[in-house]
């Protein structure tokens, strides 16, 4: 019979059954409910033909039942494969038939869309969260009240989830890390215990989940709370407001934010922010986008002294790449800290040769839990491997001298202003030293002489003037003259995708259709 191993489910459920593992509103769930749910959902999964290796595709909001389902999978031997709650049918269909599924768990509001599609690609196992007319005999609450269980299950190890990348060109593209695969790599498992313990994390930590579950950032770092014997606090939809009461009303010790998150915090007022104890907070990684300076120093100073303060760079393709330290902070704040132990960056240039410290190129890496090819794909070719089998990232950035990683940009994001390249990030830097500036993106308009130009279009505190002048003003303070936004737009909510990064292509699109860069 397998052994549950440490830090799984199955063995908190043994050593402190009545402990909590998830809070969810007014919901409570201890280790011996999650493992008994996730048994109930495994028993149901193999009786509708799921079986070892299989993919079940999960299409869920921020809840706590996603880590019971990944549980049950895990208990089956199958692969979780997220998918954004929020996508339409075609967008949800394409991952369906892309990954190959099996099985389908749906709580969105065009379940029975979905299914039907679903029903079309030849799945037959279903999981839903609100009556289907679709399916009969398949909603959550009923599986696992009532699913009889014949024999405990165990999973052997964590199968690692199935994220598809944000398609911000093209289909987006599993990322799949199957143990077989990794098997035998070098320093694999030192890298694994690494990730796991940069961030410190006990069995005394709670953890307050704000990210989406389709995306690799919110369901790992949950995970690694919950392999720790912690609790994971969950916030179905952010709010700044809330987040702040869910810290002080469950004694919240680590959190895991995008800068827009901290942006929003940041935008409240000086009596909104002061009316909650944030003491509890030992540790705040910020990541998934760039982080302005001006936020980190903010972030600092909010949390307080007890709070250690994480920047992670890194991507699905690779995992963690570099962490900007505490300890850090003095030496580079503006960087993204040194690349991990274990892990290989390096500089290239147009022509793919490595370039020397604090030349900027493409940031181009090598880890033990690289993958080799995207989900039923062919293996990486040169357009996403160097000839020597580094992964190119599509970043901007420089290693200095001393080996902290600056990552500038996108390549493709990139301005060329009359043959000067202008790096969005830095003039969106320039922009978020302004007080009345929430939050900005910028980009390039097409323009018949120089190429293109730079615009910034801005989301304002509340309250804040319409007066583009004066950012632009602003900005002639803080950069070269060519690198100065030529036009200034203010928006309410500039288009994101669900990990808070600015959908960049959306904004360039009115502007760029027919030309190419979009």
């Amino acid at each position: 019979m397998i052994q549950p191993f440490n830090g799984s489910a199955e063995s908190f459920a043994q050593t402190k059954p009545d402990a909590i593992a998830f809070i969810e509103g007014d919901k409570k769930i201890t280790w011996t409910d999650y493992n008994t749910q996730a048994d109930r959902l495994a028993h149901s999964l193999v009786n509708a033909g799921i079986k070892p290796g299989d993919r079940v595709a999960v299409m869920m909001a921020i809840r706590h039942e996603w880590f019971i389902v990944y549980l049950a999978a895990c208990k089956v031997g199958a692969f979780v494969v997220g998918v954004n709650s929020k996508s339409t049918e075609d967008e949800a269909g394409f991952v369906l038939e892309d990954s190959s599924a099996r099985g389908l768990v749906i709580d969105s509001h065009n379940a029975d869309a979905i299914i039907a599609i679903a029903k079309k690609l030849g799945i037959e196992a279903f999981v839903t969260f609100i009556p289907t007319t679709m399916v009969a005999s398949a909603l959550y609450g009923q599986i696992v009240a009532n699913a009889s269980i014949s024999e405990r299950r165990v999973s052997a190890a964590p199968i690692p989830p199935i994220f598809y990348t944000s398609g911000t060109t093209g289909r987006p593209k599993g990322v799949a890390l199957d143990p077989t695969l990794l098997a035998g790599r070098e320093n694999l498992q030192a890298y694994r215990e690494l990730m796991a313990s940069v961030v410190p994390i006990s069995e005394s930590s709670r953890f307050l989940l704000t990210l989406p579950l389709h995306h690799s950032a919110g369901p790992n770092s949950a995970l690694f709370c919950l392999r720790a014997g912690g609790s994971v606090v969950v916030q179905p939809k952010f709010d700044p407001l809330e987040t702040l009461s869910l810290i002080q009303q469950h004694g919240v010790t680590n959190w895991m934010a995008v800068p827009t998150m901290i942006h929003r915090l940041a935008a409240l007022s000086q009596s909104q922010l002061d009316a909650f104890d944030r003491s509890s907070v030992r540790a705040v990684t910020v990541g998934a986008a760039s982080v302005p300076v001006s936020l980190k120093f903010w972030s600092a100073s909010f949390f307080g002294d007890q709070c250690l303060i994480f920047e992670g760079y890194g991507m699905s393709e690779t995992q963690m790449i570099s962490y900007l330290l505490p300890e850090d902070w003095v030496k580079a704040p503006e960087s993204s800290g040194k690349p991990m132990r274990y892990v290989d960056v390096k500089i290239i240039g147009p022509d793919g040769t490595t370039l020397a410290a604090n030349l900027t190129g493409e940031i181009c890496v090598r880890t033990p839990m690289m993958i080799d090819r995207y989900l039923n794909r062919q293996p990486l070719g040169p357009d996403d491997l160097t000839h020597d089998g580094f992964f190119r990232t599509g970043d901007v950035g420089r290693l200095d001298e001393v080996g902290y990683l600056y990552v500038t940009d996108r390549i493709k994001d990139m301005i060329i202003v009359g043959g000067t390249n202008v790096y969005p990030a830095e003039v969106e830097a320039a922009l978020h030293t302004h007080p009345w500036v929430l939050e900005a993106a910028v980009i390039g308009l097409p323009h018949s002489d120089l190429g293109e130009q730079v615009l910034a279009i801005c989301e304002m505190i509340p309250g804040a003037p319409h007066e583009g002048e004066t950012l632009i003003a602003h900005c002639r303070t803080k950069l070269a003259a060519y690198k100065v936004p030529r036009l200034i737009e203010v928006t309410d909510e500039l288009p994101r995708n669900a990990t808070g990064k600015v959908t960049k292509q959306v904004l360039r699109e009115p502007y760029w259709r027919g030309r190419g860069k979009i």
